[in-house]
């Protein structure tokens, strides 16, 4: 691939992966109510049950992510995040709240001796010595607890905002805004502060594994802006190298990005105006679509995400209430269509997703002089069509639909999938692709270095 091409890749993937333009991706349940109304903070799954917390203090309890209840344990305070082990709940929140509970029914505060606002708590299981609940905060706040009622501050060396944890084999990696990430949190020591070379903060950060000998394991975080940074877990005999090595992922959103999990061997990020990004390995990612269709999407800020193991379940949830559910596995076939202009300084880019466990056929289509008869005043007259997987290699490349000897199939094909017929011997482009389950990218150039508008289409078969 040309560097050009390179770069308008990096530069239109935002346009090419936009919710308006694609058709054909994941899309999740909405399973939003009027019953909840108020902003949904922080949501997590463990001790067989989903439990959430929101910015009017109360907690949100349900079994199946579906049907929630809801209680009030301080009322009028901003709840931004909830843990559970050890035999014991903890949520986190405005004022340096803690409150702590062993049956999600009586609520006891906790000193936490800051007025800071906590923005993250979690629970690491395997840190040496004993486990542990750590919890973050504004003012690098850095806070510790091993029975979940005594809290004790550690010394960040840093004032930035604290906005995500997540465990690191025996100890916790926290980042914060400025793009910084710390490890090596413990009591009586001062955290290691690591340059990850990220342009915004960084609001969440997790790490997930594919296999059990960790080789698959990577940390990723994620910020403002669509900002996603990944580094993969490397172990050196028994102990883990902390994460030094971070390197930007091409985000196929802008958005702001306010929350990552990790579930079903996949990433999931949520952030602004219903976006869901989802990726396998932290570094190829996927747009995916808030609602069941388009005619229920959300367009809220999505804040949190969670995994259920024993339900194959992720649930998101967001402001005024947003609750999205999706069941592994995930998928939903329909058709991708977007139109651009085209010149010799400017490309169209089309993004498309080819979902589930085997290879499937697609009809991909880049329309130009034909769509003049649908009344497009200047149509790009002779588009060339180019598409590439998500490691950038070239898959196949169309100038001519009707001048390949698969002309035939193209035309039953697009008969088949409703798609109006392109006139045999026009130099529109298309190709019927047989792809592996993956994420795929469309560039449509013109063969002269004409101007003019192109449609990118691209159809599961």
């Amino acid at each position: 691939m040309s560097n050009f091409v390179r770069g308008a890749l990096l530069l239109f993937i935002g346009l090419a992966l936009d919710p308006v333009a694609l058709r054909a991706q994941t899309y999740w349940r909405n399973e939003t109510t009027a019953a909840i109304s108020e902003d949904i903070e922080a949501v997590t799954f463990a001790n067989g049950t989903f439990e959430a917390t929101t910015a009017q203090g109360n907690i949100l309890s349900s079994l199946d992510g579906v049907a929630w209840s809801s209680q009030t344990v301080s009322a009028g305070t901003l709840l931004t995040s909830i843990a559970y082990g050890g035999g014991s709940w903890v949520v986190a929140g405005a004022n340096g709240m803690i409150l702590v509970s062993a049956d999600l029914k009586t609520w006891v505060k906790a000193n936490s001796g800051t007025t800071n606002k906590l923005n993250a708590v979690v629970f690491e299981p395997t840190v040496i010595s004993n486990s542990r609940f750590f919890a973050v905060g504004d003012n690098g706040t850095i806070l510790s607890s091993s029975d979940a009622k005594t809290w004790v501050t550690i010394p960040s060396g840093v004032t930035n905002s604290l906005t995500g944890i997540t465990p690191f084999f025996r100890d916790v990696v926290v980042c914060g805004q400025g793009g910084i990430v710390l490890n090596n949190i413990a009591v009586g020591v001062t955290p290691m502060v690591i340059e990850t070379g990220a342009s915004s903060g960084l609001n969440a950060m997790v790490f997930g594994s594919t296999d059990a000998d960790l080789s698959a394991t990577s940390y990723v975080a994620v910020g403002g802006s669509g900002l996603i940074i990944h580094c993969p877990l490397t172990v050196s005999g028994m102990v883990a190298v902390p994460p030094k090595n971070w390197v930007t992922a091409a985000a196929p959103s802008s958005a702001n990005l306010w929350s990552i999990t990790f579930g079903n061997a996949s990433f999931v990020a949520t952030g602004d105006n219903g976006t869901i990004l989802v990726s396998s390995d932290g570094i190829d990612w996927t747009q995916q679509f808030p609602g069941s269709s388009y005619q229920n999407m959300s367009t809220a800020a999505l804040l949190a995400a969670a995994f259920s193991p024993s339900l194959q379940r992720f649930v998101i949830v967001g402001k005024g209430g947003a609750i999205l559910i999706s069941d592994a596995p995930q998928s939903v076939l329909a058709n991708v269509s977007t139109r651009g202009s085209v010149s010799s300084m400017q490309t169209l880019i089309g993004g498309f997703v080819v979902e589930g466990n085997g290879p499937r056929t697609v009809l991909v289509r880049a329309d130009g002089p034909s769509l003049g008869a649908f009344g497009v005043s200047v149509p790009l007259a002779d588009p060339v069509l180019t598409v590439y997987d998500s490691h950038q290699n070239v898959v196949f490349q169309n100038a001519g639909w009707s001048s390949q000897t698969e002309s035939a199939s193209v035309s039953v094909a697009a008969l088949a999938v409703g798609a109006f017929a392109l006139p045999i011997g026009s130099k529109d482009s298309a190709m019927l692709l047989t792809l592996r389950p993956g994420a795929y990218t469309a560039v449509i150039t013109s063969a002269g270095g004409n101007s003019g508008t192109a449609l990118f289409e691209a159809y599961v078969y």
